[in-house]
């Protein structure tokens, strides 16, 4: 069983905090650009439109101020599954209650509650356990790995919204790279079953701007992210980085993205990573 907290202590922690509220600028002013075309547009999330969107992250900004869910799920003492199920009906649930809203409206919540989220944020112990991040593992997660996760949701949905309407999402290599880094975390999950000889080691190469390069060796109890040296590696997979953002949060599905990866060494070992998912979804 791989267990979140230990996941979160394979590599040194991030503080994220500072850049959502950069991103939440860049968002506002988004936000504000649109007419009423655009916050009818339709977005990757299946039923939703910009406005929806923008709602939901309204809703999960104003779920931050107070804990929404029971202490199974803050904890992590929920099943994956089971859990995804819970956010999704709960998320959905939200959005349908909040659509009289208006979306000039919306805007100016979304305004309103972000710095009290950063205060609350601003005042957290990034060691000490927070809501549980499922997709790195079961059992807690520390605050600064919950928060990073945060930060990837605000930034998915803002990239949503851009390209329903055709613009471009934000990937200057400030706020995606966070992205991806944080992303990684799911990699030691989605190779829980894996077999490997002690010391077998796989790369993942993000290709763009904003990429990098993550790795994870099998140790005697699981794979670890550990921090690229020059050991050569028995896969290593490429990915372009506007393919892996949107694999790993399931904007696209697997056997879409596949076509743009490429897998270099031991396929089996490769493969794996391209099923990586870093959002709770039960569409894994």
């Amino acid at each position: 069983m791989v267990r979140s907290w230990d996941v979160a202590g394979d590599l040194p922690p991030v503080d994220l905090r500072p850049l959502i509220s950069a991103e939440r600028a860049e968002l506002l002013g988004f936000l504000r650009s649109l007419d009423d075309s655009g916050w009818a547009a339709p977005t990757a999330n299946t039923g939703w439109n910009v406005h929806d969107v923008a709602l939901h992250l309204l809703g999960s900004q104003i779920g931050r101020l107070g804990s929404t869910r029971g202490g199974a799920a803050r904890e992590g003492r929920m099943a994956f599954d089971d859990l995804a199920e819970l956010i999704e009906h709960s998320n959905e649930d939200w959005v349908r209650a909040t659509r009289r809203i208006a979306p000039f409206v919306t805007v100016e919540l979304l305004a309103f509650i972000g710095p009290k989220v950063d205060d609350a944020f601003a005042a957290l112990d990034l060691d000490a356990p927070g809501t549980s991040v499922g997709w790195t593992g079961d059992g807690p997660t520390p605050y600064w790995l919950d928060i990073a996760r945060e930060y990837t949701e605000y930034w998915v949905h803002h990239a949503h919204m851009r390209l329903a309407v055709g613009a471009v999402p934000p990937i200057e290599r400030r706020f995606l790279y966070p992205v991806l880094d944080t992303f990684m975390r799911s990699l030691p999950r989605a190779y829980e079953a894996i077999e490997a000889h002690v010391g077998t080691r796989v790369d993942l190469l993000v290709e763009g701007e904003a990429g990098g390069r993550w790795a994870l060796r099998r140790e005697a109890h699981r794979w670890h992210l550990v921090p690229p040296d020059e050991q050569v590696a028995a896969a290593c997979v490429r990915v372009p980085q506007d393919v892996a953002w949107k694999l790993l949060s399931r904007t696209i599905e697997v056997p879409e993205g596949l076509p743009k990866i490429v897998i270099e060494g031991d396929e089996r070992l490769g493969l794996p990573a391209t099923r990586a998912v870093a959002i709770m979804t039960t569409q894994a």
